[in-house]
């Protein structure tokens, strides 16, 4: 075709100069003949032919030009068909032989196609599961399509039946299209529409014309416009609060120059409510570089600048409380300092201290504590002004700032309602728990003027009000305020108390006067409270009582003594007996004799190896009752013992009727006692009481030799005191007591 293109172009070009040649030869034969018309014009006809020689040449140039060029494409062409995905042509017959396969075959260990030929389909078995069934799947003569990988690459099969045999057996054929780049560009596109519509940030795509094209599930969201009433619209910059025409213009100004435009904007939901978002608009250019598509990202920064403030609130708060926090507190206090010192005002800053908290926090567990200083807190902010501060610094450490005080009547009646707060029990998580506070007062300008010497005087003032015996507030320029009377302690330190081991037993000798041999002991309790040391029973017991906690301590005192008479015994330290002071509450309660025979079951000890000891006046007020209990007891072998023998003065003659083996003289009359002392008669009188009913008589509180004298003069056989070892450890009563171990004889 293209020849036969450049053959008619020059016929073209030769006609065209014969026609010109023809024209001026016409026009010269008016003046003169053919003959002189050559003659003269010779060198114009060379000119024409050798103008018609040139075209013919450069019509050939152009020709071989053009004919290189179309080889060349031809041959890129080829090429390009070359790489054009591969076909397999497959047949088989109906015995399932491979026939034929026409095509280039990747399979696994550098199978070729030839290698297939004149075998089974089964042979694909073990190569490429999934083909083989499809191949099995068309020797039944079904016709089907159905895509899988062979080797490397991922091939699209139809499958052809040729001929169907009776027992549905058929010859077939299966074309296979190498779609392997097709199969990438679609999971490439599937994967960009998957992030697109689960893409947190919510994103409009728009066309060259602005027109809105798409939109993503988060833009919904956002917006709460559907895409049904944004696709197809301008609306993509309507959500846009009130854009004015300047915006437009440095919007688009920036996207001409840049291709980008990002900013905070306000925009509105279909409800008309606003809120802040970040937006980013992005050009999107064809491969000619004009644009394409607007792409839009919206981010909504509600949240964000929720969470900012939230995380500036964090910062000067209690996230326990709720309350003011050490920073806060120290800039509302700076700021309150510096207003009293512009209106020449008092301002009163309390530092409150919560006794015995880490005792709660230790027996109940943190969440019971979290919620005791969640109360705290509470009750704190109902006892003060709204204008006041009330802060929590940390741990169990509160802080209030009251501004404008007038004089010291206020600031003392401010600490009362503080200290108000306290009388209640506190009720966390089913525990009802006591909880009492030492307060430290510091007042601008007395007790400081700056910011510094204000919170040292105050927090010096609370650990005075501590010292002082909690419970109570201190201000060091007025010394000591007020100590609210209160008890000593709180049931629930005693509970806290015995569950961390805090109760403890201390033993003291009692002594044979006639030979001096150490043949019993009294386990004296001892409370090791964590910030007043050893405490003796007389401070707490009557506490015990009211609470109901003397049976649990009891309990526990004498298993305790117990366990220790027996490792005693393994240590070569050799006792009759180990006596316990028991209370009114046990001797009411009707399980007691029960507890006292498991527990000395328990550790294998006859009952004879204990002894009880009951007051005189626990006894006397409950004398029935005590009775039936000594001789609940007493018959299995336990003994009993009256203290504090002589302490009623009343009538003896109820010795006479109880089942006790030992009395104990009070120790004050041990003390009076001496020569030519009325006391000493007294003495004389009781040990003579005991001699006549057959009791055992000992004197307590023997710490002078003029004492034992006495004892001795007037019969008593028994006594314990300084004079003979005070309370010790167990392990220390082990050292001093046990029997030397002796080294057998050698020879």
């Amino acid at each position: 075709m293209a020849k036969e293109k450049h053959v008619w172009q020059q016929l073209a070009i030769a006609v065209l100069y014969l026609l010109v040649a023809g024209f001026y030869t016409a026009t010269s034969l008016r003046s003169n003949s053919f003959a002189a018309t050559l003659t003269e014009n010779w060198q114009v006809f060379s000119l024409f032919a050798l103008a018609w020689l040139l075209s013919s040449v450069f019509l050939l140039y152009r020709h071989f030009v053009f004919s290189v060029t179309v080889d060349r494409n031809n041959s890129s062409l080829l090429e390009k068909a070359a790489a054009m995905p591969s076909h397999l042509l497959w047949q088989v017959d109906a015995d399932g032989v491979v026939v034929s396969i026409d095509g280039q075959l990747e399979e696994k260990e550098g199978l070729q196609a030839e290698d297939f030929l004149g075998r089974t389909i089964e042979a694909f078995e073990a190569i490429n599961l999934n083909f083989y069934h499809l191949l099995k799947k068309a020797k039944q003569g079904e016709h089907f399509d159905a895509c899988c990988t062979i080797g490397t690459r991922y091939y699209h099969h139809e499958f052809f039946p040729l001929d169907v045999e009776r027992d549905d057996r058929a010859a077939f054929q299966c074309v296979s299209v190498d779609i392997t780049v097709e199969n990438r560009l679609r999971d490439r596109v599937e994967l960009a529409r998957q992030i697109f519509s689960k893409a947190g940030e919510a994103i409009v795509i728009l066309d060259r014309r602005r027109m809105v094209t798409s939109v993503n599930h988060a833009f919904t969201q956002l917006t709460l416009r559907s895409s049904e009433q944004v696709v197809g619209t301008r609306s993509g910059f309507d959500i846009i609060e009130q854009p004015s025409v300047g915006f437009y213009r440095k919007v688009l100004a920036s996207l001409k120059k840049t291709g980008a435009w990002d900013g905070e904007i306000s925009l509105r939901r279909s409800t008309g409510e606003l809120f802040t978002a970040q937006v980013s608009i992005n050009v999107i250019k064809d491969r000619f570089g004009q644009i394409k598509n607007y792409v839009m990202f919206f981010s909504d920064l509600t949240h964000l600048e929720r969470t900012h403030q939230e995380l500036r609130y964090l910062a000067d708060h209690d996230n326990l409380t709720d309350l003011p926090n050490r920073r806060l507190f120290l800039d509302r206090l700076d700021q309150g300092v510096k207003r009293a010192q512009r209106t020449s005002s008092q301002l009163a800053v309390y530092f409150i201290d919560l006794d015995g908290f880490k005792l709660i926090n230790d027996a109940y567990g943190h969440p019971v504590g979290d919620e005791i200083l969640r109360a705290v807190g509470s009750r704190l902010l109902s006892a003060v002004r709204h204008s006041d501060t009330v802060a929590r610094l940390a741990g169990d450490e509160f802080t209030i700032i009251t501004e404008n005080i007038t004089d010291a009547a206020e600031i003392n009646s401010i600490a009362q309602k503080i200290m108000r707060c306290f009388e209640t029990p506190f009720i966390a998580l089913g525990e009802s728990i006591d909880m009492s506070a030492s307060v430290g007062i510091g007042v601008y300008p007395e007790d400081g003027e700056d910011l510094t010497s204000l919170l040292k005087r105050a927090d010096e003032a609370m650990y005075k009000a501590k010292a002082e015996g909690r419970n109570g507030f201190y201000r060091l320029s007025e010394g000591k305020i007020e100590h609210l009377p209160r008890a000593m302690f709180f049931p629930s330190e005693l509970r806290v108390a015995l569950k961390r081991g805090q109760m403890e037993l201390v033993y003291q000798p009692l002594l044979d006067l006639r030979n001096g041999k150490v043949v019993g002991c009294e386990g004296l309790l001892r409370w090791n409270h964590h910030c007043r040391g050893i405490i003796a029973p007389g401070d707490f017991m009557t506490l015990s009582e009211g609470a109901g906690l003397t049976g649990a301590i009891g309990q526990w005192a004498l298993a305790e003594a117990c366990q220790q008479l027996l490792a005693w015994r393994a240590a070569r330290v050799d006792l009759d007996y180990v006596s316990i002071n028991i209370a009114n509450s046990q001797i009411n309660d009707p399980g007691y004799a029960e507890i006292v025979i498991d527990i000395l079951a328990e550790h294998r000890l006859h009952p004879s190896n204990l002894m009880l000891e009951i007051a005189e006046g626990v006894l006397l007020s409950n004398l029935s009752r005590a009775c039936r209990l000594m001789e609940q007891l007493s018959e299995a072998g336990v003994r009993f013992c009256v203290d504090e023998f002589g302490s009623s003065l009343a009538d003896y003659s109820y010795i006479r009727e109880i089942p006790a083996d030992t009395l104990k003289i009070e120790q004050r009359l041990m003390v009076r006692a001496g020569v030519g002392h009325e006391d000493s008669g007294l003495i004389r009188a009781l040990v003579g009481i005991g001699d006549i009913l057959g009791k055992k008589v000992v004197a307590v509180g023997v710490e002078r030799p003029g004492q034992e004298a006495l004892l001795l003069e007037v019969g008593c056989s028994a006594a314990q005191g300084y004079l003979y070892g005070r309370p010790m450890s167990a392990e220390s009563f082990r050292t001093t007591y046990a029997r030397p171990v002796v080294a057998p004889l050698t020879h």
